[in-house]
């Protein structure tokens, strides 16, 4: 299942420039957009789900990251509206089917255990998805729908790059990882994260029997998997050669050579935890041409996704110029420079900053 709290916003712009005119605000209002107003409770709610399971920071970090959440809220709402204008909310059945996708990544306990874990309602989800479909929809519209890649753009790129299509030997494998201490960037769908070696070693153990009883690999990887890049991907990591394998750990490299295309290892130890890998393709290298459909559809996306990027990150500029943004929390954060923060905003967890994306919430 994938993580229900990817924040959907556009590339972020300086919070300076979002905070409006100087009126004020009681504190209960965070922002105002178009005269849509975004709470302290809503801004407040989002800050709680992002920093589950945090290490206790300072005021000034956690006054950080609700700055950027609220200037990712606005341009929710911006967007939101603009979907609106043009008749592309979300319909309930929309919102239905995804949340049918998302419940049938995992048992409905999992689907319980992940709303306790994240503090939500599944009326929370709704409206989460609501709001990420709403928007998609719109992005799809205005720019996705409209971006063009042409064959003469990939054959220019393609003999620029020539080189880059020279490959050895290479090993598409998927993994899971068990680490062997906290891990605060643990992302798997149970929110599961083995503490000392002992639980560590007997979660991988447990989780290759759930392979081996029959159980998906990239099902049990979204579930389990303690690898905050590869999880969200069913803990795929693409072609690599056999040499980038072993430069992570030697005895990674060693068991993904005995394997065949489609077997999974046993659970191997590394400096990193316990892994489990399975090989899921293998190409024999060599200069890769243009004539085949991988190297062209993987040029192609190369391009699509810079054109995309460009034109994601001008369509929020230009969003953001037509709307009246009045960002409070911002002035009153400006406010209480130099002044003594309270003891419990001291105490108050933060987590990594997010990473404004125009496509994915």
């Amino acid at each position: 299942m994938k993580s229900i709290f990817s924040l959907a916003v556009v590339a972020a712009v300086l919070l300076t420039a979002s905070c409006g005119s100087q009126s004020t605000a009681s504190g209960d209002v965070a922002a105002r957009v178009n005269g849509k107003e975004i709470t302290t409770a809503e801004l407040e709610k989002q800050f709680q789900a992002r920093t589950t399971d945090q290490q206790p920071a300072s005021a000034e970090e956690a006054q950080d990251l609700k700055l950027q959440l609220l200037n990712q809220m606005i341009n929710d709402q911006i967007l939101l509206e603009m979907a609106s204008q043009s008749g592309l909310t979300a319909t309930d059945a929309e919102v239905e089917v995804k949340l049918n996708e998302l419940k049938s990544q995992g048992t409905e306990e999992q689907f319980q255990n992940m709303l306790k874990q994240q503090k939500m309602t599944v009326n929370d989800v709704k409206a989460e998805m609501r709001k990420n479909i709403t928007i998609d929809k719109l992005v799809n519209k205005e720019i996705t729908s409209k971006i063009s890649v042409s064959e003469a753009e990939i054959k220019a790129f393609f003999d620029k790059n020539r080189e880059s299509f020279n490959l050895p030997e290479g090993y598409r494998i998927a993994h899971i990882l068990v680490d062997a201490g906290v891990n605060p960037d643990v992302n798997n769908l149970k929110k599961d994260d083995a503490k000392t070696p002992e639980e560590a070693r007997s979660k991988a153990t447990r989780v290759l029997r759930e392979i081996q009883s029959g159980q998906d690999f990239a099902t049990v990887a979204r579930n389990d998997s303690e690898d905050p890049a590869s999880t969200p991907n069913g803990g795929d990591l693409s072609f690599q050669p056999i040499d980038a394998i072993g430069n992570t750990d030697p005895a990674l490299a060693a068991a993904v050579k005995k394997l065949k295309v489609g077997e999974t290892s046993p659970v191997i130890e590394t400096r990193f935890g316990f892994h489990i890998v399975k090989l899921l393709e293998k190409d024999p290298g060599g200069q890769k041409d243009l004539s085949d459909p991988r190297v062209s559809a993987q040029v192609r996306q190369v391009i699509f996704n810079r054109k995309d990027s460009l034109y994601k990150n001008a369509f929020s500029e230009s969003a953001r110029n037509n709307a009246k943004i009045n960002n409070y929390f911002a002035q009153r954060v400006l406010e209480s420079a130099g002044k003594e923060q309270p003891a419990a905003a001291a105490a108050a967890p933060a987590a990594p900053a997010p990473k404004p994306d125009a496509t994915k919430k």
